[in-house]
C-alpha cells in the first residue's frame, strides 16, 4: 500500500474551493474555504479526524486514514528488493569512493614530477591505480604535455557513483521503491 507513496501532499488547486490529493489510484477531494490561499500543505500537518470528515468515498477514507496515521511527510519506506541489491551497494559505494579519491590523488601527484612514486606515501596511491591508467593511456593522448588519464578515470568513477548510488541512482531507487 505504501510502495510508491512516500510523501502525501494536499494541493490546493484553485480558489474555487477544492483540494486534490492523488493516493494510490484514488483521488481524494477535500473542500477548502474560498478565502484559503493557494498553497500546499503536508498531509501530516492536518488533523486526521478533520481529514477523515472531508473524505468523499470509503475507499479513499481507508487509504487516507492509513496514510495520515502511519506516515509523515518526511517518511521513507524501503521496499522489498532482490537480495543482491543491498550487498552490492555496500561494496560498490566504498570501492567507487576509494578509486575516485585515489584518482584525485594521482592528479595532484602528477603536478610533482620529481616525486618518487616508489616511496611509501605515494605507492599506496600508485599501486591500485596504475593498471587502470595503463588501459586508457594508449587511447587518450596527453593534453599540453600532461597525462589526463586520471581525470578520465575520476570522471568515470564519479559518474558511476552518481548513476548507481546517488540520490536518484539506480540501486538507490531499487532499494527505496523496488523499481
Amino acid at each position: 500500500m505504501f510502495r510508491l507513496l512516500t510523501t502525501a501532499t494536499v494541493l490546493i488547486a484553485t480558489p474555487s474551493c477544492l483540494g486534490f490529493a492523488p493516493m494510490n489510484g484514488h483521488t481524494l477531494v477535500i473542500p477548502v474555504p474560498r478565502n484559503a490561499p493557494l498553497a500546499a500543505a503536508p498531509l501530516d500537518a492536518l488533523d486526521p479526524a478533520t481529514i477523515n470528515s472531508f473524505v468523499v468515498s470509503d475507499a479513499a477514507n481507508a487509504v487516507l486514514s492509513d496514510v495520515a496515521v502511519g506516515m509523515t511527510s518526511t517518511s521513507v519506506f524501503l521496499s522489498e528488493t532482490e537480495p543482491w541489491v543491498q550487498p552490492l551497494s555496500l561494496v560498490l559505494g566504498p570501492f567507487l569512493n576509494f578509486f575516485s579519491f585515489a584518482m584525485l590523488c594521482r592528479i595532484v601527484l602528477s603536478w610533482y614530477p620529481s616525486a618518487n612514486i616508489n616511496k611509501v606515501p605515494f605507492n599506496i596511491v600508485v599501486w591500485p591505480t596504475e593498471p587502470l591508467l595503463r588501459l586508457v593511456r594508449g587511447s587518450v593522448p596527453p593534453a599540453f604535455g600532461v597525462d589526463i588519464t586520471p581525470v578520465v578515470w575520476l570522471g568515470i568513477f564519479s559518474f558511476m557513483n552518481e548513476i548507481l548510488l546517488g540520490q536518484q541512482g539506480l540501486l538507490t531507487m531499487k532499494m527505496k521503491y523496488g523499481i
